[in-house]
């Protein structure tokens, strides 16, 4: 008999695969293609957070959160795009046109993604470097982030993100204990 089948037979296979039974197995995975590039679509936004932060583009930053987005941390509780990036402008600072970041940068790493329709959850690592005297990177701080998102007309944005610190420890969201 020959190992290889004929043209028939292999057309006769992909009719047989595309009886309604397997319909169900189609959409599946249509489903799953969407969840992974849903995924995708989410870790890109979890880079763009850091390349956006570290290169002081607060505009563009702000923009990565839904139109009623919580940013949540070491500056406090801070709603919406605009009030999120006037908390940057605040605590950091405008930059100079031109300017680039030379003193410090973050490292985001380890997200697990879960993505449920148009919601979706993920934590994930930091660690936050500054220049030290001799000019070499030095750890700052390591963290994790606590995120939310929603798609929003047609994109992935924040809706919530804790960012909390695990070294040094720090938890936003625990009130702080007086002496």
């Amino acid at each position: 008999m020959n190992r290889f089948l004929s043209s028939a037979a292999i057309a006769l296979l992909c009719i047989a695969c595309a009886t309604p039974p397997l319909a169900g197995a189609a959409e599946s995975l249509a489903s799953r293609v969407q969840r992974l590039e849903d995924t995708k679509q989410i870790h890109d936004l979890l880079i763009r957070y850091g390349l956006m932060l570290d290169s002081k583009d607060f505009k563009g930053y702000s923009e990565l959160f839904s139109k009623d987005a919580v940013w949540i941390g070491g500056f406090g509780s801070h709603s919406t795009p605009a009030g999120i990036e006037a908390m940057l402008l605040k605590y950091m600072g405008p930059a100079a046109p031109g300017t680039r970041n030379k003193d410090n940068f973050h490292l985001l790493t380890n997200e697990i993604i879960q993505v449920d329709g148009d919601r979706a959850k993920a934590v994930s690592k930091l660690i936050f470097y500054v220049k030290s005297p001799e000019g070499r990177p030095t750890p700052q701080m390591a963290g994790h982030y606590d995120d939310e998102f929603v798609r929003e007309n047609g994109q992935w944005k924040f809706s919530k993100r804790v960012v909390q610190g695990d070294i040094p420890y720090s938890d936003p969201l625990q009130p702080e204990k007086k002496p």
